[in-house]
């Protein structure tokens, strides 16, 4: 008599237990909290209920699920709802994987397999009422479980939930990819298992918001441009259409812009060398100095084609925009720029950026001259003539001549059209220009374009785009905003018992104050008078600077007026040390107010908004209170966190009651689907919402003199080439640039 072997029932320690039947492959059943473990005829108000119980069963299980089945009515209701274990059937093998006619060379992706045959399932039946319950249940696998320490990397445990879209989201407007911030979202939760997701999530979301918006961005942002403007009437864009209802010209400038321009916009730069968007639109910010001679924006523009048309649009926009032309603007050697500038900006005086010019001095020096003595020498005296502030016309051309003959450069054509432009970019002949000196020397264009680098990428669409600059220039007034209220809780201290020097304290920022400082300063231990001459109401003094040089100071008592042959006063708006001598001679206690300019002072910009009819709601009406609100919701939960850290029980309390008032949040917008969910999460992102009719198209890719793969000069090739590994030459046994092709020594021997 035959007597039947019982089964062998062993748990793995994985809250699995294995049970092998005699003459019967083994299997594995789950071991879980009763709660969680579904039950023939379980009964659930909705199908939905049903799957996300399972679910969180398979979740504590080890398992992750597959929908599989769905048996409708002829109504359209589900009458039945499978889902299986994933590791359920088998892997059908696809023919051309073993195919010996796979072209050679072309390898395909080896793919790993997860289904097994497992045979575990539930099965849901429609009941009375609409409810649903569980007919079928098979808790049997065929296969392992997932152990506790692995069951992050389930897909059951894997979900990108809100906080995650958000954190991606604030990452991406600061220019953060998915895997750097899915390694700072590591270090907020205290290790990967506690992520709730992987960087496969992160990744596929970023590639998500990436790709909103296309097609229609276009659209986008003019309709958020106009909804800006019914904020904000003081609000100011244009935009141009072509035939085929592309955008090709935008110009914007908020309120604040127009403001900054009031009060800073005497000298105005224009940099039309950016293409930072997916379409090749040029990138052209109006820029200048303010009070603290840091660069401030005034309004910038998006053009498709870099011509004379282009940028005359571009310009009569910005003096439409501000009112008035600028006294003058600098521009780079764009010949269309020049141009424009001549066409619409007539009172406007153009000079061309002198740092994009000295910058080609190192590729325009002939070959022989390169790497040499003579080099630096050159180099060394032209500086010293194009950058002398002191230096009249004349005597730049005198010194000018007489270098390019020492060096044999009087035929070389480059240098012969910088000198024949001398007008347009040398110092010497803006020295009676006012506030000439300002641009001169900062390298606006070189910071402007470090600036905005940080913020912009050639990647995004215009949603993006307009995103990226609304974070930079949110970030560039955050800055002058701390630097204005340094000033109003600091004061620099005084170095001078001079009551000139505290009135110069109490007008100026503290940048301009230390400055001006130092003219006093100079003023009262260097400089010395030479000789007085009396003329009538007016006296001339000779000052020596304590250096070098001696620079007329001549005073007129008929109209109190003081004017230095350095020309300071004119071409930055501030006194030098020079008058400042006759001001401690002549017991001067304060500047008078005809030598301070309103853009050095403290209260710069308050003027210029009660110049504008602009009030403080005015100003602030394009900000978006829900970007307060969201800072404040930030606020009180990170100290709050800091309150409970290192508390168990307070910690398990607070996350009791936020858990509680999130599931309620959530509850209230059930009805959402997933899809609509993320659009408008996407939507609130980029402060656009999707346009239900499109008339405005994003413009086709084009391509300008400033984009595309460029001539790299001389210096930049060696320095790229200094970069790359040395080669082993198998002829000389040397580690260097040339290989046994091309061997140095070889052709030497084969001589």
């Amino acid at each position: 008599m035959d007597v039947e072997e019982a089964p062998t029932v062993s748990e793995t320690g994985d809250n699995s237990k294995v049970v092998i039947s005699p003459g019967s492959s083994k299997y594995y059943v789950p071991i879980c909290e009763p709660a969680l473990k579904p039950f023939i005829n379980q009964r659930f108000a909705s199908l939905d209920l049903g799957l996300e119980f399972y679910r969180i069963y398979a979740a504590n299980s080890g398992f992750d699920t597959r929908l599989g089945t769905t048996k409708k009515a002829h109504d359209g209701s589900i009458q039945w709802k499978y889902v299986y274990c994933n590791r359920e059937g088998e892997k059908t093998p696809n023919p051309a994987s073993t195919s010996s006619d796979v072209p050679h060379g072309k390898s395909k992706k080896r793919r790993v397999t997860v289904r097994v045959g497992c045979h575990a399932y539930i099965a849901f039946r429609i009941a009375t009422g609409a409810t649903y319950v569980v007919k079928h249940f098979e808790e049997k696998h065929t296969h392992e479980l997932c152990s506790e320490q692995y069951r992050h990397f389930m897909k059951n445990n894997r979900n990108l939930d809100a906080g995650h879209q958000h954190f991606i989201m604030n990452c991406a407007k600061v220019n953060i990819g998915a895997t750097k911030s899915y390694r700072l979202y590591r270090e907020a939760c205290g290790g990967y298992a506690n992520i709730g997701c992987t960087s496969v999530e992160f990744k596929n979301f970023s590639r998500d918001l990436r790709a909103f918006a296309s097609g229609f961005d276009a659209q986008m942002i003019i309709e958020n441009l106009f909804k800006k403007r019914e904020t904000s009437p003081a609000f100011y864009f244009a935009f141009d259409i072509d035939e085929k209802e592309q955008l090709n010209r935008l110009f914007w400038a908020d309120p604040i812009c127009r403001r900054n321009f009031a009060t800073f916009g005497d000298v105005v730069s224009l940099d039309a060398t950016y293409s930072m968007n997916r379409y090749n639109l040029i990138f052209t910010p109006f820029t200048g100095i303010d009070n603290h001679k840091r660069i401030v924006t005034f309004g910038a523009g998006l053009l498709s084609r870099e011509d004379v048309d282009s940028y005359s649009w571009l310009l009569e926009k910005f003096e439409d925009c501000m009112g008035r032309c600028p006294r003058m603007i600098m521009t780079d050697q764009d010949p269309g720029l020049r141009i424009a500038v001549e066409r619409v900006l007539k009172d406007t005086r153009h000079r061309l950026c002198m740092w994009h010019i000295m910058k080609k001095i190192p590729d325009k020096i002939p070959p022989e001259m390169k790497k040499s003595e003579a080099e630096k020498l050159f180099r060394k005296k032209l500086n010293s003539i194009v950058w002398d502030e002191f230096m009249e016309p004349d005597q730049f051309d005198e010194q000018w001549a007489n270098i390019m003959t020492e060096f044999n450069l009087t035929k070389d054509s480059w240098f012969t059209s910088m000198y024949d432009a001398r007008s347009s970019w040398i110092p010497a002949f803006f020295r009676d220009f006012p506030l000439s000196g300002l641009l001169k020397t900062s390298s606006v264009s070189e910071s402007v374009n470090s600036f905005f680098g940080k913020y912009l990428k050639k990647t995004s669409n215009l949603v993006q785009f307009f995103m990226q600059y609304e974070n930079a220039i949110e970030a560039q007034r955050h800055a002058q905003d701390s630097l204005n209220a340094a000033n109003t809780s600091s004061t620099p201290d005084l170095k001078t018992p001079l009551s000139i020097e505290n009135h110069a304290r109490d007008i100026y920022t503290t940048k301009i104050f230390l400055e001006t400082q130092e003219e006093i300063v100079d003023a009262c231990f260097k400089c010395r008078v030479m000789n007085i001459e009396n003329n009538g109401d007016c006296r001339s003094y000779n000052v020596h600077d304590g250096i070098s040089r001696v620079f007329d100071v001549v005073f007129d008592g008929a109209d109190n007026s003081y004017v230095c042959s350095c020309k300071k006063f004119v071409r930055v708006g501030l006194l030098c040390s020079h008058i400042f001598v006759l001001f401690k001679d002549l017991n001067v206690n304060a500047i008078p107010e005809e030598y301070i300019h309103n853009r050095w002072t403290k209260i710069a910009t308050l003027k210029a908004s009660l110049d504008l009819g602009m009030d403080a709601n005015m100003i602030n009406a394009a900000r978006d209170d829900s970007k307060l609100a969201l800072s404040r919701i930030y606020s009180v939960f990170y100290s709050s966190i800091g309150l409970i850290e290192g508390n168990p029980e307070k910690m398990n309390s607070y996350l009791e009651s936020i858990t509680e008032l999130r599931d309620s949040i959530a509850a209230q917008d059930s009805s959402s689907t997933h899809v609509s969910a993320k659009r408008k999460l996407f939507q609130n992102h980029f402060r656009c919402d999707v346009p239900e009719n499109q008339t405005i198209f994003p413009p086709a890719p084009v391509k300008n003199k400033g984009s595309g793969r460029r001539i790299k000069s001389s210096k930049e090739l060696a320095i790229e080439g200094s970069k790359k590994p040395l080669r082993l030459c198998r002829k000389c046994n040397q580690k260097t640039n040339h290989d046994s092709r091309n061997c140095p020594n070889v052709a030497e021997e084969s001589e």
